[in-house]
């Protein structure tokens, strides 16, 4: 077992619920999922915010979908291990 850095859900959350905004948010980086992310980058007329996408236990580490130039990334990664030595 290892220790995990990351964010979590002190309580029950709903979905669609404003986590924290671009102006209280803490300095640190959200885990990425690309299977079942829990949060989502949303605009608001005053900044950024992270929201559920779904309800959250308490608990739950706060995730959001990888990026598509995180995905291209990984392939590039891919093609270039089979390569020639």
């Amino acid at each position: 077992m290892s220790n995990l850095d990351g964010l979590y859900a002190a309580d029950d959350i709903e979905a669609n619920t404003i986590i924290f905004t671009e102006k209280d948010m803490p300095d640190c980086e959200l885990h990425r999922s690309a299977t079942n992310p829990n949060c989502e980058v949303v605009q608001l007329d005053d900044g950024m915010a992270v929201a559920s996408r779904r309800a959250i236990s308490a608990g739950e580490f706060f995730c959001i979908a990888e990026s598509s130039d995180e995905e291209e990334e990984e392939e590039e990664d891919e093609e270039g291990e089979g390569g020639s030595a």
